[in-house]
């Protein structure tokens, strides 16, 4: 769902806010989306205007987006120049879903920028096809290890096990964080990786407190928990809740019962259970009333009168045998 009047797909990609493409559709510039237009060339593709990232995906509920993060190589026949990100300040972070991954013969490599931790792998040389299915990546020719929490840089040094500095320029080596059930559903070898300059990522995002952020409110039931905007301030909060994932920032919610957008006034609607057959579980005499965020099952006076009334036709006919 995006803002009123706002554009709400680019190509096949949906754009829900607070992401928006052109002026007053995102929430703030760190959401703006960037929609190059399909030529006779290629498809429309969006990018992130804040970290240059191409978006192939905005999972809206789980507050992630998918996105293409580049390939660092060394000893690589035609390639580029080897591309760094750095989110730092931004609201976006790598997901835990992501993993570290070196391939090449002799290949050790390591996360840049994240001192004191120290991150990385290294990749013998040997068969890449060894051992059971789908743990070829585990040392020969290819090593994966996890990356810290809430990491917003990527950038990687390429070396040898007995000389970390060395390159190895005559061998072919790559580095890169990729979304995990992508790399296992898609990869097979390390030679499919060499060709390829960019592989997708999972980036978690949220919103920062403030006037930037989400508008926030202390709930008059609890004053130590804040919300995010509700869907009608007047008549207090209904359908949002907040999840806390970082220190001064939040994400927000529909509640149990309503759907929609949270980070939109009124973006959350009332469900009508009623009209859900696997939820509307009233049954018998009674029938499904529909009530803010929920149902409940209420006598039906119309199936009791029905009864009633049938109950006394047939005890007369009965009495008159």
């Amino acid at each position: 769902m995006a803002k009123p009047n706002c554009k709400d797909t680019c190509g096949n990609i949906s754009i829900p806010f607070p992401f928006g493409i052109g002026t007053g559709c995102f929430k703030n510039e760190w959401f703006s989306v960037d929609c190059k237009e399909a030529t006779a060339d290629s498809p429309s593709r969006a990018f992130l205007s804040s970290i240059n990232m191409e978006v192939l995906e905005i999972l809206f509920e789980d507050s992630t987006v998918r996105v293409n993060s580049p390939i660092i190589s060394s000893g690589c026949s035609d390639r580029g120049a080897n591309i760094s990100i750095d989110m730092t300040a931004s609201p976006f972070a790598f997901s835990s879903s992501n993993s570290f991954i070196a391939m090449g013969c002799d290949n050790r490599a390591s996360l840049n920028g994240i001192q004191p931790e120290i991150v990385g792998c290294t990749s013998t040389c040997g068969s890449s096809t060894e051992g059971k299915e789908n743990s070829y990546c585990s040392g020969n020719n290819c090593c994966q290890t996890t990356i810290p929490l809430s990491l917003q840089v990527f950038n990687a040094s390429l070396g040898t096990a007995e000389d970390p500095n060395d390159q190895g320029r005559n061998q072919c080596k790559v580095a890169f964080i990729v979304e995990e059930e992508w790399f296992w559903n898609n990869i097979s070898s390390p030679e499919e990786v060499h060709s390829m300059q960019y592989v997708p990522v999972i980036l978690r995002w949220f919103m920062y407190y403030g006037t930037e952020g989400v508008t926030l409110y202390s709930d008059a039931k609890n004053s130590d928990a804040m919300y995010c905007i509700s869907m009608n301030l007047s008549s207090g909060r209904w359908g949002l809740r907040t999840e806390t994932l970082y220190f001064n920032s939040t994400t927000c919610r529909c509640s149990w019962g309503y759907d929609g957008n949270p980070y939109l006034p009124d973006g959350c609607t009332d469900i009508d259970e009623c009209k859900i057959q696997k939820v509307n579980l009233c049954s018998g005499m009674t029938k499904c009333v529909n009530v803010p965020g929920r149902f409940k099952c209420e006598l039906d006076k119309a199936k009791i009168t029905f009864l009633s009334n049938f109950l006394s036709l047939n005890s007369f006919f009965l009495r008159n045998l």
